[in-house]
């Protein structure tokens, strides 16, 4: 049988795709064993077929940002997923396969059924932000100022990151007023009476990126 296509402009080149997906009862993957951003995936994509090692993030609707995911989310749970491939125009239907390793199964070809959907679009300015969050504890308090160590060890750390704002556990605000000191100590304000026992907190945000699968020289 041959099967005969025509390329829309622009399907003859790769970008950064991105998709809808979910899981259903259909889906063969054991839940012992979570499936982690960037782990080589298979995508069959309308009748295209390529590996990738893709990112998994919150569809947020109301936002330009949308928060990495770890691994991908489970109980039909609707997710994207960032992918490098072939330029394919939505809406397009998408399966997702995870070879089988060889405890599974004797025939170490096979493919486990992952995760199905539709193409949401080539897109390179979607950003998808991972979220680490560094923690410091208040040695001295009076009032609204605070005495925090622990949270850098550093003072020219203390001194880049004094534009960014602070959050506590209880919900306080506060920025960085000046570092104390030669071991990162910090004197911080915030915008209501700080207690003894609370944690001061630093949101930082890292724009995270797919990766191309391994060849076979690579992997050699």
């Amino acid at each position: 049988i041959l099967t005969a296509v025509s390329l829309l402009p622009h399907e003859n080149k790769a970008s950064v795709l991105h998709m809808g997906l979910s899981q259903s009862l259909k889906c063969e993957n054991d839940p012992e064993v979570p499936i982690k951003s960037k782990d080589v995936l298979t995508f069959r994509c309308g009748w295209r077929t390529w590996q990738s090692r893709p990112v998994f993030s919150q569809n947020n609707l109301n936002s330009d940002k949308h928060k990495f995911e770890r691994y991908m989310p489970t109980g039909g749970a609707f997710f994207a997923c960032t992918v490098f491939g072939p330029v394919t125009y939505a809406p397009c239907p998408v399966l997702v396969f995870r070879e089988a390793t060889e405890g599974e199964s004797l025939d170490s070809k096979r493919r486990e059924f992952l995760a199905h959907g539709s193409m949401l679009g080539a897109d390179a300015d979607r950003i998808v932000l991972k979220r680490i969050i560094l923690t410091g504890y208040p040695t001295r308090v009076h009032k609204r100022h605070a005495t925090v160590k622990y949270m850098f060890y550093n003072p020219d750390d203390v001194r880049w990151f004094m534009p960014a704002g602070l959050t506590t556990k209880h919900g306080l605000q506060g920025n960085i007023v000046q570092s104390v000191g030669d071991h990162g100590v910090m004197k911080c304000l915030f915008n209501a009476p700080i207690k003894q026992h609370d944690t001061v907190c630093l949101a930082l945000y890292k724009r995270v990126y797919p990766k191309l699968a391994p060849t076979g020289e690579e992997e050699a």
